[in-house]
């Protein structure tokens, strides 16, 4: 009974990692605009493609419908979810939310020595011309990133992970309609944000990532 046991176990956890790997290959593949908004996703082709049985398949797209990735539609199938501009109000609502109090907190902390290093790590690339736009986009998002992880609430940040995984889409989607002048003034904002919270100004820093991401959302909002 204990090997059957054992082995049933083994049995589960491959699954898991099986579909845990569907899961991340899907979702990066969406998110990097690779599957484009309202794509099929066919579970046989998937399975031949991906060279995994159809179960580890629908269960990673039924994780993928849970978070928004894609839409299941009875009697009709998956497809990669679509980008309208409600989804884009929800996201940088949701974004208001969690970034302009990370960054009030972030303010309030007194050592900051962790944050300094990692930020001027993502500062430098975002801010080089001759870095390509994509990945200087995706740098000024790593800044966001570190300084929801630098509150130090690990709720908080398996919330805005997959809330981030949203906002690289949203700006992979607009890359070609992003221009040198937003994002120079970007990271012009970018800066505001970590002085404040350096200096140890909470209202400051908040105010000042309150104003970025209302920038950004009007910028998309005119592109769209």
């Amino acid at each position: 009974m204990a090997e059957i046991i054992e082995a049933t176990g083994v049995t589960e956890f491959l699954q898991r990692s099986k579909k845990n790997l569907v899961y991340e290959t899907l979702k990066e593949r969406i998110v990097r605009n690779d599957l484009k908004p309202l794509s099929y996703l066919n579970e046989k082709e998937l399975s031949r493609e991906l060279g995994i049985s159809k179960t580890p398949i629908r269960e990673a797209l039924q994780e993928l419908g849970r978070n928004r990735f894609v839409i299941i539609i009875p009697n009709k199938g998956c497809f990669v979810s679509n980008i309208s501009l409600e989804d884009i109000r929800e996201i940088f609502e949701l974004r208001e939310i969690y970034e302009c109090a990370a960054a009030r907190i972030a303010a309030s902390k007194p050592d900051k020595e962790k944050l300094v290093t990692k930020l001027s790590r993502y500062e430098t690339v975002a801010s080089k011309d001759s870095v390509p736009l994509k990945e200087r986009l995706l740098a000024g998002y790593q800044i966001h990133s570190a300084i929801v992880e630098y509150v130090g609430n690990q709720r908080l940040q398996e919330v805005y992970s997959t809330l981030q995984d949203h906002i690289v889409r949203i700006r992979i989607y607009f890359l070609n309609r992003y221009i040198s002048e937003r994002v120079n003034v970007s990271e012009e904002e970018h800066r505001e944000i970590v002085q404040a919270i350096l200096q140890g100004d909470p209202d400051k820093a908040e105010q000042a990532m309150r104003k970025h991401i209302e920038n950004a959302l009007e910028f998309i909002r005119h592109y769209f």
